[in-house]
């Protein structure tokens, strides 16, 4: 948050309730319906945010300007819903290396074995896969900025709240929202 921008009341959403996640937020106002603007703390780039969501505070990392990691997530009680995303951004000449952090981050993805689908999209080139099993639904790609050396690792992640009352995941939905949310990145030098 701008120093300039403290309002006398946080908006009613989870992120702005939350302490730690309001740091990260650049501003008060809606960039889309229920999602406000992810600032990095590298300043590096930007992404749309969803509201009920938080940043896991033991699961941020950061060094320097060159990388940081973070875990976000939230749930949806009324679906029996749990989300998370799991960012990774860099800024190196090895980020130009696709064959390698498509390997990592298939790893990372339940040891995902198939292929990417690369989509042109703003400046950046985006490789997306999809994948699930018994737990979770996974919705996971590379977002590479065309140019600088910076990249970000991204994985979606929606599961049952409780396992014992089982969920419905409209795969379809949150494969949109997940492209969504990584077409939103907007990387910065």
């Amino acid at each position: 948050m701008d120093e300039k921008e403290q309002p006398k009341k946080w908006p009613n959403t989870v992120a702005f309730q939350d302490e730690y996640t309001r740091e990260f937020m650049a501003s008060t106002k809606e960039v889309k319906e229920g999602y406000y603007l992810f600032k990095s703390k590298t300043g590096g780039y930007t992404m749309w945010f969803p509201k009920d969501a938080v940043v896991t505070k033991g699961l941020y990392e950061k060094h320097g300007r060159d990388f940081e990691a973070l875990t976000i997530g939230w749930d949806n009680e009324e679906e029996n819903l749990k989300y998370s995303i799991d960012l990774q951004y860099e800024q190196s000449e090895y980020m130009e290396d696709i064959e390698t952090y498509l390997y990592i981050l298939s790893s990372h993805a339940s040891d995902y074995n198939g292929s990417y689908i690369e989509q042109e999209y703003n400046k950046k080139t985006i490789y997306f896969a999809k994948s699930q099993n018994d737990i979770e639904r996974l919705f996971f790609g590379y977002i590479k900025s065309k140019d600088s050396h910076q990249g970000v690792l991204f994985i979606y992640s929606v599961m049952c709240w409780d396992d014992r009352k089982g969920c419905q995941v409209n795969v379809k939905e949150e494969e949109k929202t997940a492209k969504m949310l990584m077409k939103s990145i907007k990387f910065y030098d």
